[in-house]
């Protein structure tokens, strides 16, 4: 029989955007917000927005990481070298912000 978790902690911020990481008496488990787009062909003819685990760790720390490295996975093109290395400093500042308060 499976034991039921104690307590379930979700931390969701606007940097993190469509990340949010749950924590429970385990782990850290990093998710992402899904919407379902209504006209793709497999779809009944609504939106539905869900939530899909990535990933799962033992520490925050680890958690707030693989956002960041998926963050960086844009389906953006960028002109430049240089564009990329601000969206990737924008994002690392933005993390290691949150790991220093830690």
């Amino acid at each position: 029989m499976a034991r039921k978790v104690k307590s379930l902690t979700m931390i969701e911020d606007p940097a993190l955007d469509p990340y949010f990481i749950t924590s429970d008496d385990n782990c850290y488990t990093v998710n992402v917000k899904v919407t379902k787009d209504k006209d793709h062909f497999r779809s009944t003819g609504t939106n539905k927005t869900y939530s899909k685990a990535l990933t799962f760790h033992s520490t925050f720390k680890r958690a707030l990481e693989r956002i960041a490295q998926d963050q960086l996975h844009t389906k953006e093109s960028y002109k430049s070298l240089t564009e990329f290395l601000n969206h990737y400093e924008k994002i690392e500042s933005n993390i290691k912000n949150y790991i220093e308060k830690l």
